[in-house]
């Protein structure tokens, strides 16, 4: 780039919490972006909603007033598919979430370069003299082509992720005279602090997270604009901002943090109150990591700024609890006189039980080895991540041709369903039923998972045993009747053999004549006949024989009449 002839890659680590407001536009808000259950935070993906069949009309009248409840109740059950994350939220909070500006390619949170720069102008501001009345004078203007800042390049910072961090506001409170309290509402201010109530939750960046820019200076064009500016200024004080080395830069700017931060120490101590000795630890912590040789720098940025960091701090040298604090009470005479007017709030940020002022980088020069590193390392991510997108996306494909594949055989399933359904209701209508129960039960085993059709089940179960029943009746019958036949499958002579009466005998021919299916009786048949009828009578008495008449109805049917008075005539009166 013409005119840009220094260039430092710049590691750039989080210190505290540090969020770059992506604006208002984008903050995520609750009942439309989001919803909280059970302490959880589900940010909601529209297309994942709409993918589970619920459609977008169905769901504007929550949307339009921002009916939370209604939301979770309507997507029950689905909240963790229809939701890209779900993060423990860090406190109860009615307001909207304030997002996190994004790379709008990788959706990774960016440290803007625009962000960095302002807050270093803020304090070269101060560094060059600059007040109210100054603005131009120092910086030169951008219409004229002169502006001091052109001549400082800074490039974006990626980050991998970020968090949600509660934060909550130190107010000071007149009671008789100022003392520090947490803001817990409008016109609630108190001593004792309170996680929630007056509180807004952040998208941030979170300490030791890193990542690396590149910050670019036009020393030359710039020993042209010191010459011909320098002679505007009040003050005599001449430094190479852009020469030698960028700790020269880095010295400027851990000079004006560290004198922020004693200051700030000071402000809490005085207006000390619950909690404020984790706001003191902090502030020494940042202290103690501002270096004695500028290899690095600490800088103070973006949200919970405060009034101080983002004019440059030129109207307080000294100290922040100096001067008048109450802004409303403040006469107009006092209100133009600079520095007299103390801001009586800050934002601080609550995570893991630590508290601490927002937004301190720290930034520190990479050598030529570590920028080698740097390369080899996101390249070799780079090349990860695309190995994982690659496999992701081939996943991803034959996960939807096994869907495909899935979804044709579960249609074909439920056509061959189908069409054994149909058979079954074709047998019963022809009363089949018996072979319409046993292909229902088939096709139900077959198809386990298809049993919804249009048979009455029960009816025809029901019907089946019926018929099973009178079945069994008559094969019971026949079973009986095989065997009356098998036990009569012998010789005439030897089924009437144990006869004792002649109307005994007579039956126990019939009965062999129709199990035999013989029609008419032989002479033989005859002959064993007779001979038993002769062996029945001599066992008779003497009495019993006189009184016979002959032998009966029953022998005359088998017999005839003619054979029957034979007989008898042969028999009782030889």
């Amino acid at each position: 780039m013409e005119g840009i002839n220094r260039k430092y890659n710049i590691e750039v680590e989080v210190l505290t919490p540090l969020s770059i407001g992506a604006g208002a536009e984008k903050d995520c808000v609750r009942g439309i972006d989001f919803v909280v259950d059970k302490g959880n935070l589900y940010k909601l993906n529209l297309k994942k909603i709409v993918a589970t069949g619920i459609q977008p009309e169905e769901l504007s009248s929550f949307f339009a007033t921002k009916n939370e409840i209604g939301l979770k109740q309507k997507l029950a059950g689905k909240l963790a598919s229809v939701s890209d994350i779900c993060i423990p939220m860090p406190a109860q909070s009615d307001n909207d979430i304030k997002s996190f500006v994004k790379n709008q390619l990788s959706g990774n949170p960016v440290l803007t370069g625009s962000s960095l720069k302002g807050s270093i102008r803020s304090i070269l501001f101060q560094y060059l003299g600059g007040n109210s009345n100054t603005g131009k004078e120092v910086f030169g203007s951008s219409t004229d082509g002169d502006e001091f800042m052109r001549f400082i390049k800074i490039s974006d910072a990626e980050f991998d992720e970020t968090s949600l961090v509660n934060t909550k506001i130190f107010n000071l409170q007149n009671q008789e005279g100022w003392i520090g309290g947490w803001k817990h509402g409008a016109n609630q201010t108190n001593s004792h602090f309170e996680q929630t109530g007056f509180n807004t939750i952040y998208e941030c960046l979170m300490p030791r997270q890193k990542s690396n820019a590149t910050l670019m200076m036009a020393a030359s064009i710039y020993d042209k604009f010191e010459k011909d500016k320098r002679q505007h200024l009040k003050t005599e004080k001449k430094h190479p901002i852009l020469h030698d080395n960028i700790s020269t830069l880095f010295g400027i700017i851990n000079k004006h943090t560290k004198y922020y931060l004693q200051k700030e120490k000071l402000f809490f101590q005085k207006y000390s109150t619950d909690r404020t000795i984790d706001i003191v630890n902090s502030i020494d912590s940042l202290l103690a990591q501002i270096p004695t040789d500028n290899s690095s720098c600490i800088l103070k940025m973006s949200a919970g700024s405060g009034f101080h960091s983002i004019t440059g701090d030129w109207q307080f040298p000294n100290d922040y609890t100096s001067g008048k604090l109450d802004r409303k009470r403040a006469d107009k005479a006092d209100l133009k006189k600079a520095g007299t007017i103390l801001p009586k709030s800050r934002k601080i940020a609550i995570w893991n039980d630590k508290f601490s002022l927002m937004g301190f980088v720290k930034l520190r020069a990479m050598s030529n080895e570590e920028v080698k590193l740097l390369e080899e390392t996101r390249k070799a991510e780079m090349l990860r991540k695309e190995q994982e997108r690659q496999a992701a996306a081939e996943a991803k494909r034959i996960k939807a041709e096994t869907e495909a594949k899935e979804q044709r055989e579960k249609e074909e399933r439920k056509r061959l369903y189908d069409a054994r359904i149909a058979e079954v209701k074709q047998l019963i209508d022809e009363e089949l039923y018996e072979k319409a129960w046993i292909m229902f039960q088939n096709a139900c085993g077959e198809f386990p998972n298809a049993t919804q059709n249009s048979i009455d089940a029960n009816w025809l179960e029901t019907k089946v045993k019926s018929i099973q029943l009178e079945k069994n009746i008559v094969q019971s019958k026949q079973a009986e009747e095989e065997q009356r036949r098998q036990a009569n499958a012998i010789p005439l002579a030897e089924k009437i053999a144990n006869a004792q009466k002649i109307p005994t005998l007579c039956g126990n021919v019939k009965t062999w004549m129709n199990l035999n299916t013989v029609e008419s009786l032989s002479e033989d048949h005859l002959d064993s006949i007779f001979e038993k009828i002769k062996d029945i009578v001599s066992q008779m008495k003497p009495k019993e024989r006189s009184r016979l008449k002959n032998f009966g109805n029953e022998l005359e049917s088998l017999v005839g009449s003619d054979t029957s008075t034979r007989w008898f005539n042969e028999i009782i009166h030889p």
